[in-house]
């Protein structure tokens, strides 16, 4: 009995403390929405420089492949990287050098951050 309802603690502050995390995930989400913008530097954790945002859609960051470090394509970056905003900088949650070896080609038409 004694273990049964230890187990039972356990799964109840088990739940509760994966609340908050979900909770803090989505306000982020629409903190990053509302002001991810164009021209914004983007920068690694180690603040290195990893491109400009061409456009936002609210699930991925396009980059613009004009940027120095594109190498002349587009390239996306989920918002799930984005760990804080300052001013008109992005810093990621990776370093620059991860961000970039796991950066996707954008294989979306000219101007469609959607499709």
């Amino acid at each position: 009995m004694l273990r049964a309802l230890t187990t039972a603690c356990l799964i109840v502050a088990s739940s509760c403390a994966l609340a908050p995390l979900a909770q803090a995930q989505d306000s982020t989400t629409k903190t990053t929405n509302s002001v991810v913008r164009e021209h914004m530097e983007v920068v690694g954790s180690d603040k290195g420089h990893v491109g400009t945002v061409d456009k936002y859609d609210g699930k991925d960051i396009k980059l613009t492949k004009s940027d120095s470090a594109a190498g002349g394509q587009h390239h996306l970056i989920p918002s799930s990287w984005v760990g804080t905003l300052n001013g008109n900088t992005v810093i990621l949650n990776k370093t620059a050098r991860e961000a970039m070896a796991e950066w996707k080609v954008s294989d979306r038409p000219e101007g469609d951050a959607k499709n």
